[in-house]
């Protein structure tokens, strides 16, 4: 992991757990977008420290119910070619070239939190520390958020992903049961999504991914 991942975890605060209600999230995204998803993403470019624990669900979660306006694949093959620079010692002006690159998947897509790292990344590099710690903020965020979706210590109150990546991001920051000899198991919930129940010795640990609304339709 490069090396703002660890510079962010010195900024984590305590984690205060409350299971997030994914049914409502999707109900209300769905019936009122400009209000539940829109308006707040908007915040998260611009001031994302003023947001609430549940405004920040209505991005994350949200993100799974709305139309988000590009194509995944096409920005994720992008990401890597920005990824694969960002943390690197590399010229100003590839740097440059790099940030601009970054900066216009940002305008598609605020909330991915590989891009936020890399542009905190390469922010610092070129010395804008206050643009970095911004971007750090944003990333720490969304952490935050997926950390207070639930315990994960009961099927029924599991923490709760969006994504196949996030869901080792989650065990690895929130779960005592990580370890390399780690062994999970997998099972379909009758809403679509998957529970991951990881285990180590007699510890469990419990992560429900939802998948985002174009996959496993």
């Amino acid at each position: 992991m490069k090396e703002l991942y660890g510079v962010l975890m010195i900024f984590c605060v305590s984690v205060v757990f409350g299971q997030v209600n994914i049914d409502e999230i999707k109900k209300n995204v769905t019936e009122n977008p400009q209000k539940f998803y829109y308006q707040n993403l908007e915040t998260f470019r611009t001031n994302p420290s003023t947001l609430s624990d549940e405004e920040l669900n209505y991005i994350y979660y949200g993100n799974n119910y709305v139309d988000y306006g590009f194509d995944r694949r096409d920005f994720n093959k992008k990401l890597d070619e920005v990824s694969k620079f960002a943390g690197r010692k590399i010229s100003k002006k590839l740097s440059a070239e790099v940030l601009n690159k970054a900066l216009s998947l940002y305008q598609l897509n605020p909330l991915n939190k590989t891009l936020l790292n890399d542009l905190a990344l390469l922010f610092g590099y070129t010395g804008d520390h206050e643009k970095r710690d911004f971007h750090l903020l944003q990333y720490q965020l969304l952490v935050e958020t997926i950390g207070k979706s639930g315990t994960g210590l009961l099927e029924e109150t599991p923490i709760v992903v969006t994504n196949f990546h996030d869901k080792f991001l989650a065990l690895e920051q929130f779960s005592k049961v990580f370890a390399i000899a780690i062994s999970f198991k997998t099972k379909q919930l009758e809403d679509g999504s998957w529970l991951d129940i990881f285990k180590n010795g007699l510890d469990l640990y419990f992560i429900k991914t939802v998948h985002h609304k174009d996959m496993f339709k």
